[in-house]
């Protein structure tokens, strides 16, 4: 049965039924509405324990920041080409079949395979723990090295690693890496070598 433009205006439900088909009808709302001066405010809710999943507070916000430029119509929830994209910005170039395989993890919506804050947040807790191949490492690395010089900032490093490991595991690796004496540029990280020591 098709709706008209008059009937899926008027109502939340079969809007969000066109858009994300495959999630449950009586679920939870993921955000919160608020007017403050005159500018629609949008909060997301959090149903997940951070703590559990190993996302700190600044990581957390990242995280939010980071979704939230991708859910551009503040549902809180992300079709799977948006999951892609937002992937690609956390270093994976995941295919449609590949980005539907990961969101398949956490998603309730087995059918259209859209993921909602709290479902992102598992999803990236998932992929933390996951050892990542030299491959997916090497990819990763490449992604903050326009120029294919080899090589990447400390600052560049901690942005890639905040999204796959807690701070302290950054800071440790940062460390060992250190150990190894490689050139005499103590403010960059040449990515091959620091993939060989972490699979050592």
């Amino acid at each position: 049965m098709a709706l008209s433009p008059y009937q899926v205006g008027r109502s939340t439900s079969n809007l969000l039924d066109l858009l994300h088909g495959g999630r449950p009808r009586d679920e939870e709302p993921h955000v919160k509405r608020s007017m403050a001066k005159n500018k629609d405010g949008v909060e997301y809710i959090v149903r997940v324990d951070l703590e559990a999943l190993s996302i700190s507070e600044d990581e957390f916000d990242d995280l939010q920041g980071l979704f939230e430029m991708f859910d551009r119509d503040r549902d809180g929830i992300l079709h799977i080409r948006e999951t892609q994209s937002l992937l690609r910005c956390l270093g994976l170039r995941p295919s449609v079949e590949e980005a539907k395989y990961l969101v398949s993890k956490v998603t309730c919506d087995i059918a259209g395979f859209s993921i909602s804050f709290n479902e992102f947040l598992k999803l990236i807790s998932i992929q933390r723990k996951e050892d990542p191949d030299q491959e997916t490492l090497l990819n990763v690395f490449q992604t903050f090295d326009p120029e294919n010089a080899g090589h990447i900032t400390e600052e560049a490093f901690r942005k890639i690693m905040k999204a796959k490991v807690p701070g302290e595991d950054v800071e440790e690796m940062l460390e060992e890496y250190k150990k190894l004496n490689i050139g005499s540029y103590d403010s960059l990280i040449f990515y091959k070598e620091f993939i060989t020591m972490l699979q050592q």
